[in-house]
Order: structure tokens, then C-alpha cells, then sequence
């Protein structure tokens, strides 16, 4: 695969971009070592070994654009195909939202990014991708040149995914941005907390950590897949600036853990688990997530991002990233039909089905530069 040669600013011949489309999860690994100055030292989330942790082979196949420039890697772009049943669908499946899905250097993304998503539309077996970009930037414009190039089906989705809840200076200041219950369940749940004797841990080893997931796995609410909580233990092993934290009774059983990781402006919450079924009236949750504020304020970190968006109590305090889903298909006669039929079936289906659907089913729309 390859892309044409483009004019620079100075109107001569640029140097051709050329795209390889990587399957395996051998061929991804194989990049940390040819393409490991792509790769930021805080940049945890761009790595191979993180991306290959989070694709479940049960519903994804990875789908990676390793991209050349005189035969030297000058991008990688992350991307997955949609499985139902465990068969590849053609649908890929990209997300730009946390700045996860391209390592490339500042002068060469805008370029590489649109040679990978030209690839991966033109790749055989291809349907339609699902690429979620923020509302404005280069990801942006990468859509549009692919769109000005070839003739797609579009439509454009907004899209709630992933949370943020910016810190104050100090505690007690984050504290007083609270409503009055909210801020009052704070302090009153961690003095209950701490007259009983308990702690709070921070920097549990992963071996440790490991162990009381699954030892907590059970007692939640809602209870957790240990299946989902292996994949989200494998993410968490990949990380280089780990965060794990939790309570800990008086006498010696875990209550509550927390993981996730730092970068550079902010932290990562990506997962928790309480003892709800034991300690329901004690708000766990809310004790562990104070303490953990309070330390990252300590730190200077002005900001957590709740992956996958915040739950309970904070959530009315967060920001959703501001975030679209570009639905792009192949306009043939039969895909068409068969996204319109799905579309028109969603609300007749099973919940468990519903989701999958979405994924097919797309409203086509021409308004091709004013819809992100």
C-alpha cells in the first residue's frame, strides 16, 4: 500500500508515505523495537503492549498501520475490527479521544494519519470504519481528506466516552466546589473511616494488586467478569508509572483498590473495586476516591481522567471530553441495505444485541464539512 506523493509548502516532490496493515499480535509487539522513539516516556497508552492488552480477541482483531517514509517508521496508528460471533465483520474501530490511537512526531501526523486511514478503508474486506476524534484538530482534518478522495457513505455522531474532573490548589478548596451532600458524605464517611482504624495504602505492588482483584471480583456492585478483570489487569501490568491504591481494615483485609497510572498533566483511573456486599453503608468508594484526591493534589496533578467515563458521586462534577464518531462506509447497493434494515430492527432487539447493532447500522449524511 502506498500513498501519493504530495507537494510541500516549497511546491517540490514530498517523499512517498508507504502503509503496511499489521494483523498479528507478533507483528504489533515487533514495533516497540523498530519504532520505539515514537514512543513518549509518559506516553503509556501508545504502546504496543498496552494496545495489544486492551483488544479482546473474543470481539476484536487488531488492525495496525505501521507507516514509512524511505523505509523509517514514521507513525503507527491503532485500530481494531469489530467480531461478532468471534468473525471479523469489516468494521474497524479506532479512538483518538486520549491521544491513543497514533505515535508519530509532530511534523509527520497529520500526513501519516490520513495514509493509514486511507489504508484501512481501502484494505479488502473493509465495510466501514468508526473513527472517534475530538471535535476539532488534526484528526479532524484527516477524516476530511480521506473523504475528499474517495466516494463514502458519512455520518457523524457525538459520543460520551471518557471523563475528566479538573483538582484545585489545595483539598480543602476541590472540597468547597462540592454541593453541600456531596461534600459533607466526603468528610463524613472518611472520619467514620479513620476512627475505626482503618488506612488507606498507596503503592500497592501488582503481584498484590492482582490478588485482591480477584479476591473482590465477587463482592461488588455490580458484580465484575473475572474475564473483564483479567483484560483490565493485563492493561495495568504495561503501564510504567503505575497508580495503585487502596483501604485496608484494621485487620489486615483489603476493603477497597484503585488502579490506573500517571502521565504527564493528569492521572488515570481506570479501575476500582469495593467490597460492597460486606461494607455497603461505609461508601467505600467515596473514602477511597478522597483519599486518592487529596494525594494527587499533594503531587500538583491538576486533573483525573476517569476512564470510560466517572460513576456515582463525582460524575455531576466531571467533564466529558468533547468528542464525535465519524460512521464511514463503503456506499455499495447491499451494505447499505442491510445498515438501513439493522437500523430499522434495533429497537425490536435483545439489549445484549442492541450494542452490536449500533455498530452496523448508520444514517447516511453528505454534510461532509460541517458535521464535526
Amino acid at each position: 500500500m502506498g500513498v501519493k506523493p504530495s507537494k510541500d509548502k516549497a511546491g517540490s516532490e514530498a517523499v512517498l508515505y508507504s502503509t503496511q496493515l499489521l494483523r498479528s499480535p507478533e507483528q504489533i509487539r515487533s514495533l516497540s523495537q523498530e519504532a520505539g522513539h515514537l514512543f513518549r516516556g509518559d506516553a503509556d497508552a501508545l504502546t504496543p503492549e498496552f494496545f495489544i492488552a486492551s483488544t479482546d480477541e473474543s470481539a476484536w482483531a487488531p488492525r495496525v498501520v505501521r507507516v514509512t517514509r524511505e523505509n523509517e517508521i514514521v507513525g503507527i496508528v491503532y485500530a481494531k475490527e469489530r467480531k461478532f460471533a468471534g468473525i471479523p465483520i469489516g468494521i474497524i474501530y479506532a479512538d483518538a479521544t486520549l491521544h491513543s490511537m497514533l505515535a508519530a512526531l509532530p511534523a509527520d501526523r497529520d500526513t501519516v494519519l490520513q495514509a493509514a486511514f486511507g489504508a484501512l478503508t481501502d484494505s479488502p474486506g473493509t465495510r466501514g470504519l468508526r473513527i472517534v476524534v475530538p471535535e476539532t484538530g488534526y484528526e479532524r482534518d484527516a477524516i476530511l481528506n480521506v473523504l475528499a478522495g474517495r466516494r463514502l457513505d458519512v455520518c457523524y455522531a457525538k459520543v460520551e466516552n471518557h471523563s475528566a474532573l479538573e483538582l484545585s490548589p489545595s483539598y480543602d478548596a476541590f472540597l468547597g466546589k462540592l454541593g453541600s451532600t456531596t461534600r459533607r458524605n466526603f468528610r463524613s464517611y472518611r472520619r467514620k473511616f479513620e476512627n475505626e482504624g482503618h488506612a488507606y495504602v498507596e503503592d500497592i505492588p501488582l503481584s498484590e494488586f492482582r490478588n485482591v482483584a480477584s479476591a473482590l471480583a465477587t463482592k461488588c456492585a455490580p458484580m465484575s467478569g473475572r474475564k473483564g478483570i483479567e483484560r483490565d489487569l493485563k492493561i495495568l501490568s504495561t503501564v510504567s508509572h503505575p497508580m495503585f491504591v487502596g483501604l485496608r481494615h484494621k485487620n489486615g483485609d483489603w476493603l477497597s483498590i484503585l488502579g490506573g497510572w500517571y502521565e504527564t498533566d493528569r492521572a488515570v483511573v481506570f479501575l476500582q473495586l469495593n467490597n460492597d456486599r460486606d461494607y455497603r453503608q461505609s461508601s467505600l468508594s467515596i473514602v477511597l476516591r478522597g483519599y486518592l484526591i487529596e494525594g494527587l493534589i499533594g503531587r500538583h496533578v491538576p486533573r483525573v481522567l476517569f476512564w470510560g467515563g466517572a460513576v456515582g458521586t463525582l460524575r455531576p462534577y466531571c467533564q466529558y471530553l468533547p468528542a464525535v464518531c465519524a460512521h464511514l462506509n463503503r456506499p455499495n447497493f447491499s451494505w447499505r441495505a442491510l445498515r438501513g434494515l439493522i437500523g430499522w430492527s434495533i429497537a425490536y432487539l435483545p439489549e445484549d444485541l442492541q450494542r452490536p447493532a449500533r455498530w452496523v447500522a448508520s444514517k447516511v449524511s453528505d454534510e461532509h464539512d460541517d458535521a464535526v
